[in-house]
């Protein structure tokens, strides 16, 4: 037996380096977990990510699955080299071959070549069969999820009744669906230069931020693909154009449920199953009460559209999962509740009650094309209320009228086969990250911006890994998101925080604004944004006249403001 984990991290732009944290410190508890015998292992079977997460999600998955001592060392690990030595302003601000300066105001060629540095060059120069080296922490098999944003679109039908000409007919009704995804399972079988190039690919992709990089080419097949196991429209092999997953699915939770399932094929493997959301953001109120359309201008209408839009993205994974969980905590009551009566009544009366059910039962599970039948469902919930009744068992007929009972409840919630899922995030207070300024892209101006954020990540992280350890339910800290049952049965020694405590005591970068970032940077980025503004412009058919009265009145404000000039 193994705990099983799969983690879901989220966009983050610059904040990618407290991401990276974060899964540096994750990492080195369940390394140190595994390193005790006694211990039941803990695994990495999923990982997902958005944006910078997905970029984030990738590495880490193939480090996990061939490369442990990538994954070693405060300041070495491959998190920190990518998000912290690496990504940089004055690399992303650089012309490199094959870049589209009219679709893009910096560098998709300065993101590949970190890519191809931290993930292909295990491909350059040694020739197979490659010496593989995984982590303790990782599943012999990972799912990977990466959100994509699919500019072209991809077609999904619903069959529906419409009224025709002359009577009501079938009917199709197509639904274009631009939110995407790209999965993979990973082990060694997938150790190759192409297969990972693919994945490379994927992960820009998914790190895309639009107008800030290009739209990444990608060729996608309908059958190998997820495409059909989605239930798109067939199509054969298509090139789309992708931009940030964050676009529509900032939050990656619910995909990292949806291939957990993939794994968990046991009635009972959600007790085992464990889920990590890394978030350099809390889930708060972004509502905006002082906004009015009459008072307001075009340009701040069309701002708190995108904004609503994208906050709008990540809002219904967490309300489906919290709202899930509510009502499986509920169900798990009410079935406690009933157990009790149970042990009290008469044979003669639980013959009773089954005469009542038993009509019920078959009104509730009737009808249902494709949903789990009364037959599996009984089995199942038979085996995961077991445990309830084994110290104190029920008569066999009294247990069949709890279980019965327990079905028709939870049909009636429209619950079936979802599971209560223990889910930890890993997430920042408001102004405590240096990076978090312009939109995120602050962190990319200095390095000890980044470094400032990945030690933030660290400390975050060990303060949740301590709240598990304590058995902390709840947290200032976040230590739990939604709190159904046991915390995952980590068994190692508490995460000494004094010398990150000593580090941000005497720290003062979370004070700064952007206006403190060296000004010859800063300089460089306005003369940068301005080439390609005008370079745009022209491109997009804008006369000379328009495109310098856009700039001189419009533009250059906005971009003198966020910069501080």
């Amino acid at each position: 037996m193994t705990y099983r984990v799969a983690m879901a991290i989220s966009g983050a732009v610059s904040l990618g380096s407290y991401e990276a944290g974060c899964v540096y410190e994750l990492l080195n508890a369940f390394k140190e977990h595994n390193a005790n015998p006694q211990n039941t292992p803990i695994e990495i079977d999923v990982l997902t990510g958005a944006s910078a997460g997905g970029m984030t999600a990738a590495m880490i998955a193939q480090k996990l699955l061939y490369d442990k001592d990538a994954l070693d060392g405060e300041e070495s690990n491959v998190g920190y080299e990518a998000w912290v030595k690496s990504v940089d302003i004055d690399g992303l601000l650089m012309a490199f071959e094959g870049d589209n300066a009219k679709t893009s105001l910096l560098s998709n060629g300065f993101i590949k070549d970190i890519a191809n540095k931290l993930i292909l060059n295990r491909y350059a120069a040694t020739p197979a069969p490659l010496e593989r080296d995984p982590h303790t922490a990782s599943a012999e098999f990972i799912r990977l999820g990466l959100a994509m944003s699919n500019l072209n679109g991809v077609d999904y039908n619903v069959q529906v009744f419409s009224y025709g000409t002359e009577s009501l007919a079938q009917d199709t009704f197509t639904q274009t669906r631009h939110q995407d995804r790209f999965t993979e399972v990973l082990g060694w079988h997938s150790d190759t230069f192409s297969h990972w190039e693919n994945i490379t690919t994927a992960s820009r992709a998914c790190g895309a931020f639009p107008l800030a990089f290009s739209p990444i080419r990608m060729t996608r097949q309908w059958q190998h693909d997820d495409y059909k196991a989605r239930d798109a429209v067939k199509f054969e092999e298509n090139e789309f154009c992708f931009v940030d997953g964050g676009t529509f699915n900032n939050y990656p939770l619910g995909m990292a449920v949806d291939l957990a399932k993939m794994n968990d094929t046991e009635n009972t493997d959600y007790k085992r199953r464990f889920y990590f959301y890394v978030s350099p953001t809390k889930r708060e109120s972004t509502a905006n009460p002082t906004f009015n359309s009459d008072t307001s201008n075009l340009l701040e209408i069309a701002a708190q559209l995108g904004t609503s839009i994208f906050t709008q993205s990540g809002f219904q994974e967490w309300l489906i999962q919290a709202k899930n969980n509510a009502l499986i905590i509920r169900l798990d009551e009410q079935a406690i509740t009933l157990r009790d009566e149970y042990y009290l009544l008469s044979q003669e009366s639980i013959a009773a009650e089954q005469a009542i059910i038993t009509p019920l039962i078959l009104q509730t599970f009737s009808g249902n094309n494709g949903d789990e039948s009364y037959e599996n469902a009984f089995a199942r919930l038979a085996e995961q209320y077991a445990e309830d009744v084994k110290d104190k068992p029920l008569s066999p007929d009294a247990f069949k009228l709890w279980i019965d009972n327990i079905a028709v409840l939870e049909k009636s919630a429209e619950l079936g086969l979802k599971d209560l899922k223990t889910i930890y995030t890993i997430s920042a207070d408001e102004d405590c990250l240096v990076g978090d300024l312009l939109q995120s892209f602050l962190g990319f101006f200095d390095e000890k911006f980044r470094h400032y954020d990945y030690q933030r990540g660290r400390l975050n992280a060990m303060h949740v890994i301590n709240g598990i350890l304590s058995g902390e339910n709840t947290s200032e800290k976040g230590v739990k998101q939604l709190i159904p049952g046991e915390h995952l049965p980590l068994n190692i020694s508490a995460r000494d925080t004094s010398t990150l405590d000593a580090y941000f005591a005497n720290s003062t970068l979370n004070k700064i604004s952007v206006k403190d970032v060296d000004k010859p940077t800063r300089d460089r980025v306005f003369k940068h944004v301005k080439s390609r503004y005008y370079l745009i412009a022209k491109d997009s058919g804008l006369g000379w006249i328009i495109r310098t009265a856009l700039w001189n009145f419009v533009v250059k404000q906005k971009v003198r403001k966020a910069l501080y000039l």
